[in-house]
């Protein structure tokens, strides 16, 4: 059941009725898991956003709540069902408003007036910008969980830089970011260089990294992984120093699509362990410069749907993520 609402002022009583109509008429039975409010102002990234937000309200009970910044006119409430077990029904929800023109106080009003009491808030941003966003900071404390890409912010790395100040400012919100997350395949390959005893203590003579993708945060969000792993600090935008100040060189190339990390490599004075994403990117092969074996593996690719699940179904800090955050946070420091 679909009603256009009228967004020039936001009229939260009457959303709240037609929603209930709509429960009323579908028969369902509520069971609402989590309230998830879609901030969306580029329409660039609207349908993507949009399709994502749609997506989830099929597969979960939730009231979705999309505050869209794009337009300015009739907004949407929607209840759909879907089965359940034992042949019972339970009933999503889905709120678009269109608040373009409309100051930032009453949007957050009317945001906090139509979100679900008791059950878990979450923010998916995908604005460019945050710091300097009123909506932002006033949007914050209503929520516990926050997720943004990292990829898509304005001026990476300083977009990024942001997520990781805010990181460091809040301490109970758990914050999550999808650029971050899509690495976990390349975290492994990586990882798999150094199972084998013999280069184990090639860890310890690494000269350089060089990183090869579409977008520079995910290029970063390496970066830092590596040298929280590994114990290294930042010493410049271009160096990481181990425990003994010996230097490790950055070497950062801009190759590829967005949100697609090319290659990653990690020498020492002797040899290069690299991992190559195939002309084909669905495989990564891994080499080492003075070995003649390559060996090529399937590179299980993560959805984006699959992405926003593993985003606020895991309901705990990840000290990993939180470690690699803070090495950013020194890195940027430093004049680029």
């Amino acid at each position: 059941m679909e009603t256009d609402l009228s967004t020039e002022t936001i009229d939260v009583a009457k959303i709240e009725e037609k929603l209930k109509e709509g429960r009323a008429a579908e028969g369902a039975t509520t069971a609402t898991t989590m309230n998830l409010i879609v901030y969306i102002d580029d329409r660039s990234q609207h349908e993507r956003a949009l399709r994502r937000a749609e997506d989830f309200c099929e597969k979960y009970p939730a009231r979705v709540v999309i505050v869209d910044a794009t337009r300015k006119g009739p907004g949407k409430a929607e209840s759909c069902t879907r089965p359940f077990a034992e042949g019972t029904t339970i009933n999503a929800e889905r709120i678009e408003l269109q608040v373009s023109g409309l100051q930032a106080e009453i949007v957050s009003s009317s945001v906090n007036a139509l979100r679900i009491g008791d059950i878990p808030d979450v923010l998916w941003w995908t604005s460019r910008q945050m710091s300097e966003h009123d909506l932002f900071h006033q949007m914050i404390p209503l929520v516990d969980v926050l997720i943004v890409d990292s990829s898509g912010l304005d001026g990476a790395p300083n977009g990024l830089c942001e997520v990781a100040a805010f990181a460091q400012r809040s301490h109970s919100l758990l914050l999550r970011d999808l650029a971050y997350m899509r690495l976990s395949p390349w975290q492994d390959m990586v990882a798999q260089f150094f199972d084998d005893e013999y280069f184990l203590s090639d860890l310890e003579r690494i000269e350089s990294i060089e990183i090869a993708s579409g977008s520079a945060a995910e290029a970063y969000y390496l970066v830092g992984w590596l040298a929280s792993r590994l114990g290294w600090q930042p010493c410049d935008r271009s160096t990481l120093c181990d425990s003994s100040g010996r230097k490790i060189r950055i070497d950062f190339k801009h190759r590829g699509e967005l949100r697609r990390v090319i290659r990653v490599a990690l020498s020492t004075a002797k040899r290069t362990f690299a991992a190559d994403l195939s002309e084909s990117a669905d495989t990564v092969c891994l080499s080492v410069s003075d070995q003649r074996h390559k060996r090529c593996t399937p590179l299980h690719h993560i959805d984006n749907l699959s992405l926003l699940e593993k985003a606020f179904l895991f309901n705990s800090k990840d000290d990993v993520f939180e470690d690699a955050l803070r090495v950013l946070c020194d890195l940027f420091k430093f004049e680029a």
